[in-house]
């Protein structure tokens, strides 16, 4: 079977923090975290439409949390097996609660071969709630971005918005709520939303987490507690083949790994034109970072905390250290040049060589990073032959990998004032958050897509199974949204997926390969908790973090190149003082402030 991406694909994860003495569900994060800041700037937009209905939302003085329910969790499904102490989404009897005559309009991203007007999900969802709902459709990525930020520029809203996974970050969506753009939402999930609230509860923090700074939530954050993408945004593989080929495990230390390219180097079983250690100009970063681990903690790429002060993690001699060795494997051949220039498209085609993977070792948040051709049924493919690799000691002994301590969604679902009837919207989201509609967001029609697991079956984490994924024919189409939608996947949901070998996917694996990570996650303590800015803020940041990656870049290919030498101080005090003078102290001091604004 084939990548499962048409039907369920997670975006990459951005880069979180931490905070100290918080508990896992205590204290989650937002996609507005360190590193994630979008470089796109809200406008400074006046309201449109009728304006905000206070005895509907509360008005500004409304507390959160203080209405009163009037709604009830509809029955459990009998017979859906459940693991042990499972936290998560459960399968319920839902009964239409909608008019069928008021018209609402929402807009979505979809794919180029999406209809939502036939969609299956769409039309699966109009069933269970009873909502009439037209469609406005935005192509995924940036071109989409691009267009809901004209649609929002021109004032001509459509009643809901889906706008998460690449859309609108927090700092997006509190600046346009907090401009009247979107609804509050506190009062209307507090009278109306059992489902969600019942997400509230079993994740404490989270409400707070994607409110803004003035108190109020204006977008229904979807969860999508991803234990593998964890420690993705630095996930490395290794070509079990070419380890197999010269009678060697993986390495355990950045020695072995010099020993290791050696012997990949000599191999004569590789493909021809085969590099050692690659990835994609795009992905170059992410690679470094997980080698930089092997000399310091890195929670991000740009900053740490140290106890409440936050710090530029380059300025530490470390970093330095780990940067003269990266150079040093440039010059050594043991990375490959085409990580300063392949595009993906590129990157992908040494990956689907005829003779198998044209690279002994290579980064990737999945498979699909460093390859198209994915066949996870197929033992001979690409996608079972690299597997994830540890990270390895470094000359001091530190052995680490940044770990997402708090990305657990991002917020999504937004209302706005011209909203006919903002209760049967907010209850159409909320419906969302209960398992059978959480599932086939993803995977489409049960019993076509996907179905609830029987006895024994056991999931992801070796407990229990929930569901299972059942294979589909590539001609079935147009049956989900990805994960666009408003649903609530925790871990324990996600880690109920059956594992079953007529159904290969990927899940597996990076579920190992988050195991075998965690043991070396950077300390929760170390990293720079989610924070909100401000319109001024957001336009700084944005820019500022545009310009240093660029910088950094360009550095490691001068030292690649041979242009300049982090061994010698000139060079490397050039690089510190063009950080600072594109803005690096101004960065950390924004980010500074809003991180003493908010948890002082």
């Amino acid at each position: 079977m084939t990548d499962r991406a048409p039907l369920d694909h997670p975006t990459p994860p951005t880069e979180p923090a931490s905070r100290s003495g918080l508990g896992r569900r205590a204290f989650l994060g937002r996609s507005a975290a360190v590193g994630a800041t979008s470089v796109a700037v809200p406008l400074v937009l006046s309201a449109c439409g009728g304006g905000e209905d206070t005895e509907t939302t509360g008005g500004e003085d409304y507390t959160p949390g203080s209405a009163e329910l009037t709604v009830e969790l509809a029955p459990e499904i009998e017979g859906v097996l459940y693991p042990e102490d499972y936290v998560g989404p459960r399968a319920r009897e839902l009964e239409p609660f909608g008019d069928g005559e008021t018209e609402f309009t929402i807009l979505s991203q979809v794919d180029p071969d999406m209809d939502l007007a036939t969609n299956y999900y769409s039309t699966l969802v109009a069933e269970k709630t009873g909502v009439n709902a037209t469609y406005v459709t935005v192509p995924a990525g940036e071109d989409g971005k691009t267009k809901v930020n004209a649609i929002v520029a021109g004032g001509d809203l459509p009643h809901a918005l889906m706008v998460g996974q690449g859309i609108f970050n927090l700092n997006e969506i509190s600046i346009y709520g907090q401009q009247g753009m979107f609804l509050p939402l506190d009062k209307l999930i507090d009278e109306n939303c059992p489902h969600i609230l019942d997400m509230f509860a079993a994740f404490p923090g989270m409400r707070q987490q994607y409110s803004s700074p003035d108190g109020r939530l204006y977008a229904v954050p979807s969860m999508n507690d991803c234990y593998h993408c964890k420690s993705a945004n630095v996930r490395t593989w290794i070509n079990k083949n070419w380890l197999e080929g010269v009678g060697a495990s993986a390495p355990e230390t950045l020695d072995d790994y010099s020993v290791l390219m050696d012997e990949f180097r000599a191999y004569t079983g590789k493909p021809d034109g085969s590099v050692l250690t690659t990835a994609s100009a795009e992905t170059m970063l992410q690679l470094m970072q997980f080698f930089l681990g092997s000399f310091l903690e890195m929670p991000s790429l740009w900053l740490r905390r140290s106890g409440q002060t936050l710090e530029w993690i380059h300025e530490d001699p470390a970093f330095r250290e780990g940067m003269v060795w990266i150079q040093e494997q440039f010059a050594k051949g043991n990375f490959d040049a085409g990580i300063l220039s392949n595009t993906p498209e590129q990157y992908q085609k040494l990956g689907d060589g005829a003779q198998g993977p044209m690279f002994g070792m290579a980064y990737g948040y999945s498979s699909f990073h460093f390859a198209a051709t994915l066949d996870y049924a197929d033992p001979d493919n690409v996608a079972n032959i690299m597997v994830p690799i540890a990270p390895m000691a470094g000359p001091g002994g530190v052995r680490t990998a940044q770990w997402d301590h708090f990305s657990y969604g991002y917020p999504n679902f937004v209302i706005t004032p011209d909203c006919p009837d903002p209760v049967q919207m907010i209850r159409w989201a909320d419906y969302q958050f209960e398992l059978g509609l959480t599932i086939s967001v993803g995977r489409g029609e049960q019993g076509v897509g996907w179905d609830y697991a029987t006895e024994g079956e056991k999931g992801i984490d070796g407990r229990q199974a929930i569901y299972k994924v059942l294979p589909t024919p590539e001609d079935l189409k147009n049956q989900a949204w990805r994960e666009w939608g408003p649903l609530y996947k925790s871990m324990d949901q996600r880690h109920g997926e059956a594992v079953l070998p007529e159904a290969s996917t990927v899940e597996p694996t990076l579920y190992a390969a988050g195991k075998a990570y965690e043991p070396f996650a950077t300390k929760e303590e170390s990293g720079v908790p989610p924070v909100v800015f401000d319109l001024d803020q957001s336009a700084q940041i944005g820019e500022i973090e545009t310009n240093l990656e660029a910088h950094l870049k360009q550095t490691i290919a001068n030292f690649a190149t041979g242009k300049k030498d982090a061994s010698k101080d000139a060079d490397w005090n050039e690089y510190l003082e063009t950080a600072k003078a594109i803005g690096i102290t101004t960065y950390t001091e924004i980010h500074q402030t809003a991180y003493d604004q908010q948890y002082s």
